[in-house]
């Protein structure tokens, strides 16, 4: 059986009270007739994946969904991943995941602002970090990239910290997700430092005659996984473009091909479609909406089409937040059941 694991998260929106009237309206267009039969006609699986087995839980995350469909055994953190993904030497010392972000000031907070809307270039990178790196030399803080919006932190010691996942504080108010802990003080320190070097640096001056955000700071942080595989196939191909996939994928010795490849599925496999991911991250209702309009009309309409050609004989949907959906062609066409709109699935907290 030749079956796809279909991630995508932020399927089910960034809503966390009461759907809007007006987006409840808007799922019923014509637009979105393909997605609410596919969900209506399949088996909704949650908590146990439809096996039986109370003892494996269906991961409610983003990064712990790819982490259990692509190598459930990783044991290191999310930063010792990419950051061999990305070739950083970690040979010595302690490393933390430091992207580059903008703190929005509003009237009485900042809000969180991520790499991906800072878009640094090569250049400004190296040189913010030169100055960082010659500014803490003698408190042994290094920064370290060779990508441009993930960069690294080395300590020579390891740091008494709890982190908030930078995806877990993008548009909200970073007085609530700074990290904790014994150390948390002694950072604060370091990040007020670094925020004054920033701002002071050429690059921002430059940035801003452009009309670009600054890059005013560091998001200090890493996650850990804890998950089981239960019963699910692991994937022999990987369509993905999103950079933790590729990553685990590397680690499983398994080649990731780009997600615009996805016909060219031969075996079991997992496809990655994380184009909604950030408006519900920022919490952008209108974003997310207009999102959703283009991936229902684009990507999973191409993906439902490789069902209906027997390219592929399953599909298991993954919004990441604990349920799955599994659809086959002869549950495709029970056309006698009536269709739920996108939002009935929608789990408001």
């Amino acid at each position: 059986m030749k079956q796809l694991n279909l991630v995508i998260p932020g399927l089910l929106g960034p809503f966390s009270d009461e759907v809007p009237a007006h987006i409840k309206q808007q799922l019923k267009q014509a637009d979105f007739k393909v997605i609410n039969s596919v969900l209506s006609r399949a088996d909704l699986l949650e908590g146990d994946h439809g096996n039986g087995k109370s003892d494996w839980q269906v991961a409610t995350s983003y990064y712990e969904t790819l982490v259990q469909l692509i190598n459930p055994q990783y044991q290191q953190s999310l930063c010792q991943l990419t950051a061999k993904y990305d070739g950083i030497d970690l040979s010595e010392g302690y490393f933390y995941r430091a992207d580059p972000v903008h703190y929005k000031a509003e009237s009485d907070h900042a809000i969180l602002i991520g790499p991906e809307l800072v878009l640094p270039e090569a250049e400004e990178v190296k040189q913010l970090i030169r100055c960082f790196n010659q500014h803490f030399s003698e408190d042994n803080l290094t920064l370290h990239a060779t990508d441009t919006c993930r960069w690294y932190l080395k300590t020579d010691r390891p740091l008494k910290l709890e982190f908030s996942a930078l995806d877990y504080a993008l548009g909200r108010d970073i007085k609530h997700f700074m990290p904790s802990g014994e150390d948390a003080l002694w950072w604060r320190k370091m990040l007020n430092e670094a925020q004054m070097l920033f701002f002071q640096h050429e690059v921002n001056s430059h940035r801003e005659e452009k009309g670009k955000l600054g890059i005013n700071g560091l998001w200090l942080w890493d996650m850990s996984f804890n998950v089981d595989c239960g019963d699910t196939l692991l994937p022999e191909q990987i369509f993905s473009n999103e950079v933790l996939a590729a990553a685990l994928g590397d680690q499983s010795g398994l080649a990731v091909l780009s997600a615009d490849n996805i016909d060219e599925i031969e075996s079991t496999a997992i496809l990655v479609l994380d184009q909604l991911y950030e408006a519900v991250c920022y919490g952008d209702i209108d974003a997310w909406f207009k999102s959703l309009n283009l991936f229902c009309n684009d990507e999973f309409q191409r993906v439902i089409n490789l069902l209906l050609s027997k390219k592929i004989d399953e599909i298991n949907i993954y919004p990441c937040n604990g349920q799955v959906f599994n659809i086959n062609r002869m549950k495709l066409l029970k056309f006698w059941k009536s269709n739920k709109i996108l939002y009935k699935y929608m789990v408001v907290s």
